[in-house]
């Protein structure tokens, strides 16, 4: 008896040691990588549910309840919905569709036509839905967008308990985002989110929501959850290319989609895969040109370092005539030998120019006086030049070519689009990261960039402050935006269509500032005439305080001086397009610029492939008063 009551105390003991010492419970971050994988590796996915609005301390405005539906088969099958009250009866519904490489959207006619492209389309649903068109989907489709999910972005990350949602127990996840308060219930057993409470603000007003799901994975998916199926009356918006075919109610499974019936290039059918999570690197710059160019290829030794350079007198005065030998220069202090040296209209070497242009809605005025003196720069391109066109919804209108007919028809192809009301998306500093990433190799010599931008995608970068809380901020920032055109050692010219404001004194800032929001309102109102969409009074918007002018101004003067910052450091400079008709001697004075440089290359005698930046300082023997302007540093070859 006494061995047996000594067996159930130890048993007790054992058993108490258990229960005091539990397995360590998921941190908040694992939970989230948790969650973060089921969606981006499952089969497929479906959901229903609401998103309810609150707008606190203002009873004027009443609550707001949008119910919306996802369904996804992966690789290629995709649609959510969402609805949104039109009044005290009637119900609009929005719908953003995809199959295989085929994309159409939905917008109510009284909301105006959406984009067909599926990333622009559930943008463009974020605010509108408060958030249900990008939760989840950024997570589902995550090589589909630019940015990173709200969901696997939060800051300052704390698990704070447990719950139960409809009997399924829940994990309680908080964290910051924009450094308002987001909380998740995640399902313990399956990782799906179940809830989503966020804290915002919109100006001065306090805003809530509280998003629902009813979740279900890896089931079957019918054809009837996929259908692009809006109102009959409907216009729908649609990527121009054959429909996939019927959606009879038939179980879909991740095979058998739908093929595309052409293939565009590579390069222009995956330009801008760089910028996305876990993207294959399709478009990468170290790519091979395509066969047919590969012929007029001149073989480059990657530790030749090639710099473009302007000299100019003390009363900045351009200075002509200099020869190899007037030249001095070191690499980290250490002098180094002229290898080669050219001029910068010389015909034997090639200049490879991109012109990243913005035809945004706030661009409409610049555009077809901006469209004209780029036709004027391409007919002046020496024969072995080439030119690439990539504009701010991040397309590549025309790889490399030498083409100057094709040059300016694809022009003319968007200046059209553009003034029918068909306008980009402001993404321009994505547009310029996928240039310098999948554009230039080695064997551009010169690498050029012409920049035509205002510049206001700066606060959506890693690191910036959006205007939005429904924004996916990029996955680089302004910082690594340089170090990227370092490497790909491109000299940058920046083109800001708009009032000056950068490097002015406040009270001059601010008389322009109001000229420049006139400008814009005016362009967007024409941009609704265009789409005949009905929008404000302007003379009812022309009234601002002196106070919201100040932060007009403000912003828009660091968005410039962002623009001036990338070409200095790049050895450009920049210009501003204050009227339309300045855009032909903005454009001539960028190619006079261009001829009149230097070209001037060596061989570092630090012939180390260490990927290090290396600083560069050029000399002009003898006249120490000399401006040398040009790229300061450069990347050294990576390690084979």
């Amino acid at each position: 008896m006494k061995k047996l009551m000594t067996s159930c105390i130890t048993i007790l003991l054992l058993a108490n040691l258990v229960h005091t010492n539990p397995q360590s419970p998921m941190s908040a971050q694992e939970i989230i990588d948790r969650m973060s994988k089921v969606y981006t590796s499952c089969r497929t996915y479906s959901d229903e549910g609401e998103v309810h609005t609150d707008y606190i301390g203002v009873p004027r405005l009443e609550s707001l309840h949008q119910q919306f539906f996802t369904a996804f088969v992966r690789p290629g099958s995709f649609r959510f919905e969402f609805s949104r009250r039109r009044g005290n009866e009637a119900w609009d519904r929005f719908i953003g569709w995809k199959e295989g490489d085929v994309e159409k959207a939905w917008w109510p006619p009284n909301a105006g036509e959406g984009q067909a492209a599926l990333e622009g389309t559930l943008l463009s649903f974020g605010s509108l839905s408060a958030g249900a068109a990008l939760a989840i989907p950024s997570l589902l489709l995550a090589d589909l967008f630019r940015g990173s999910s709200i969901l696997t972005s939060l800051d300052e990350l704390r698990l704070t308990g447990e719950d139960k949602i409809d009997g399924r127990k829940t994990f309680k996840v908080e964290g910051k985002f924009q450094g308002r308060t987001v909380k998740l219930w995640i399902d313990q057993r399956e990782f799906l989110v179940l809830k989503i409470h966020r804290k915002m603000k919109f100006g001065e007003l306090d805003v809530e929501t509280t998003t629902n799901y009813k979740p279900q994975v890896n089931g079957d998916i019918s054809r009837d959850q996929l259908a692009f199926n809006p109102p009959s009356d409907s216009r729908s918006a649609q990527v121009p290319v054959p429909n996939p075919g019927s959606s009879s109610s038939v179980s879909l499974t991740s095979s058998g989609l739908a093929r595309p019936a052409f293939e565009e290039a590579p390069r222009l059918k995956y330009f801008g895969s760089s910028l996305r999570p876990n993207a294959s690197n399709k478009a990468d710059r170290k790519e091979k040109r395509s066969n047919a160019d590969e012929d007029d290829i001149i073989r480059v030794d990657t530790d030749l370092v090639v710099c473009d350079v302007l000299v100019f007198d003390k009363q900045g005065k351009w200075i002509a005539g200099l020869r190899k030998d007037d030249f001095v220069i070191k690499e980290d202090d250490k002098a180094q030998e002229v290898g080669s040296f050219s001029l910068g209209d010389a015909k034997t070497i090639r200049r490879s120019i991109v012109l990243i242009i913005d035809y945004s809605a706030s661009q409409l005025p610049y555009i077809k006086t901006s469209i004209e003196a780029a036709k004027i720069l391409v007919d002046k391109l020496n024969p072995m030049d080439r030119m690439a066109i990539v504009t701010d919804d991040v397309k590549l209108l025309v790889d490399f070519t030498s083409d100057k007919e094709l040059l300016k028809a694809k022009l003319e192809a968007l200046k059209t689009s553009a003034l029918s009301g068909a306008v980009g998306r402001s993404d321009q500093y994505d547009a310029l990261m996928a240039t310098l990433k999948e554009l230039f190799a080695v064997e551009d010599l010169r690498p050029i960039i012409i920049f035509q931008t205002d510049g206001d995608q700066l606060d959506k970068l890693k690191g910036g402050s959006p205007s939005s809380p429904f924004i996916l901020q990029r996955n680089f920032s302004l910082m690594d935006l340089l170090t990227t055109a370092e490497k790909a050692r491109a000299t940058i010219y920046s083109i800001i269509p708009g009032i000056r404001l950068a490097g002015l004194s406040e009270d001059e800032q601010l008389k322009r500032a109001k000229t420049d929001r006139e400008n814009r309102m005016a362009a967007n109102a024409e941009l609704r005439r265009l789409k005949g969409v009905p929008g404000p009074n302007l003379a009812s918007m022309a009234t601002i305080s002196d106070a919201n002018l100040r932060v007009y101004a403000s912003t828009w003067s660091r968005m410039q001086l962002a623009l001036v910052g990338i070409a200095n450091y790049t050895g450009g400079w920049t210009d501003f397009l204050e009227q339309p008709e300045q855009a032909d001697e903005v454009y001539t004075r960028i190619l006079d610029d261009i001829n009149m440089r230097y070209i001037i290359g060596y061989y570092p005698t630090n012939r180390t492939r260490d990927g290090k930046r290396r600083k560069v300082n050029l000399e002009v023997r003898g006249h120490p008063e000399y401006v040398v302007w040009g790229r300061k540093t450069y990347f050294s070859p990576e390690p084979e």
